[in-house]
């Protein structure tokens, strides 16, 4: 039986102090991977010999040879893992430097959200028309102690690998909902600002998700008329039934649901009138790459079904002059802002208001 409480231990030792050095880490790996090759080695080599020994039934010569041959190519094996751990020039040679660099980005994420290293930036949502601002979406970003500023592009994905999106899911929901009731408290723009948060596909797939947002509208004192989620196509579509009867017991509670990066994702165009969504976000790709007529075909879309449209990733004046003659009223991109701070986005409120 595999030593779970032990691997545990080694992966999500609470307060643990890091060793910074590649030669530390490289011993923390090794150790890791020969645990978890030594366990189940003897566990098969015990099973061999009870087998050899007869006190299982008799067995014919070439069984015999072959359960010798069997015992002998796992105790190989089995010292193997002795000398990985002993070895530091085996460790080296078998660990890669990608692989070291994932096990120790890994570990550090683990900590982040401990140690407050997340922060959020806010890119806004502006309406074409009159170029102010409706709302806002919140970016995660996580300033490393030595790397400076992660790419979400980066952590993001290790963080559903590893089961800490769940975490920090809930705190970014947390951290906007307070940061948009205390805008609303400091300009009471009208109409109210709104902040848009996006969902990953495993947090969609918690059992208490709506009861969490409940809470945490609770908490903030935020109207749940001035929250939208996001969720992306694939997060829907990765547990479908279940999705879509989450999402229905969200709009219940008066939060509006966007589709982000519609059009790249893998979603049944007969099915989409299902979704309980109120709007879709125009992938970037297509505003950069100028493919108007996709985006006129998903304006047209989104028409019939009653839905509202943002274009993502604007960034010129000519794009943004097409997209209003194709009847885009919505848009967020470097045109407008790059994702900035609490204190920049703040200041961009109060000029509007100028």
């Amino acid at each position: 039986m595999t030593n779970t409480s032990t691997i545990n231990k080694i992966r999500h030792r609470e307060n643990y102090q890091f060793d910074t050095s590649i030669a530390g880490e490289a011993d923390e790996f090794a150790a890791l991977v020969s645990h978890e090759l030594r366990t189940p080695l003897t566990s098969i080599r015990g099973a061999l010999s009870l087998l050899l020994s007869g006190k299982l039934g008799t067995i014919s010569d070439r069984g015999k040879k072959l359960l010798e041959l069997a015992v002998k190519n796992t105790d190989r094996l089995v010292r193997l893992t002795a000398a990985i751990e002993s070895d530091r020039e085996i460790q080296v040679n078998i660990i890669s430097a990608a692989a070291m660099a994932r096990y120790q980005l890994e570990k550090e994420l683990q900590l982040a959200l401990e140690r407050e290293q997340f922060q959020l930036h806010y890119q806004p949502i502006v309406s074409l028309e009159t170029n102010k601002i409706s709302g806002f979406e919140a970016l995660v970003r996580w300033q490393h102690p030595r790397r400076g500023l992660v790419s979400p592009a980066e952590f993001i994905p290790l963080a559903e690998r590893t089961g800490l999106i769940e975490p920090l899911g809930t705190w970014v929901l947390d951290k906007a909902c307070r940061q948009l009731y205390s805008w609303q408290q400091e300009f009471g723009c009208n109409p109210a600002l709104t902040m848009s948060v996006n969902l990953s596909s495993l947090q969609l797939s918690q059992p208490n998700l709506v009861e969490q947002v409940q809470e945490i509208l609770q908490k903030t004192n935020l109207a749940t008329s001035s929250l939208r989620l996001e969720i992306t196509e694939s997060a829907i579509m990765e547990n479908k039934t279940n999705a879509i009867l989450t999402l229905h017991q969200l709009k219940t509670l008066g939060i509006q649901l966007y589709m982000d990066d519609f059009g790249t994702g893998y979603s049944s165009l007969s099915r989409l009138h299902e979704l309980p969504i109120d709007l879709m976000k125009i992938d970037r790709s297509f505003v950069s790459q100028k493919k108007w007529d996709i985006i006129r075909a998903i304006m047209i879309l989104a028409s019939s079904l009653g839905l509202e449209v943002i274009a993502e990733g604007v960034e010129t004046a000519e794009e943004v002059a097409e997209l209003k003659k194709l009847g885009c009223k919505q848009g967020q991109g470097y045109f407008y802002s790059k994702p900035v701070d609490d204190r920049a986005a703040a200041a961009l409120i109060a000029m509007q208001l100028e």
